[in-house]
């Protein structure tokens, strides 16, 4: 290793190259990109929460079979879907202290969460159902 002596390092600033254009130019890179035209906020648009735009109704059931012998709570919804399940399904898992997910269009809980979350939808305004 002591053969080994340090590389010259080649300078890429715009007066050093020989052309006098810097590397960056060459490439595109130094001029700044446009930036988009900033959106404007609708007024009439519900916040983007998730829990703005809920549908009346919900059906809580609560499952075993097919998950190793694992309750989760499933969360369907009969008045359509909720225009944003994933922030929901987010808020929900906050509120119940638990793990879930979303499966199609319906909200997955782990546990025997069906009071606690018929509550919370409940005070959301949504008309909530025990399924089997």
């Amino acid at each position: 290793m002591a053969g080994k002596g340090k590389k010259e390092r080649i300078s890429v600033e715009a007066d050093a190259s020989p052309l006098g254009i810097s590397l960056g130019t060459l490439l595109g890179k130094e001029t700044p990109p446009e930036e988009p035209p900033p959106e404007k906020a609708r007024p009439d648009a519900p916040p983007s929460s998730g829990e703005g735009n809920l549908p009346g109704r919900a059906v809580l059931s609560r499952e075993t079979k097919g998950r190793g012998g694992k309750t989760v709570t499933r969360i369907s919804f009969r008045d359509g879907t909720p225009r944003d399940t994933a922030a929901l399904s987010k808020s929900l898992r906050t509120a119940m202290g638990c793990g879930g997910t979303v499966e199609g269009d319906d909200i997955l809980l782990q546990g025997d969460q069906a009071d606690r979350a018929s509550a919370w939808l409940s005070a959301k305004g949504v008309r909530t159902r025990r399924g089997n």
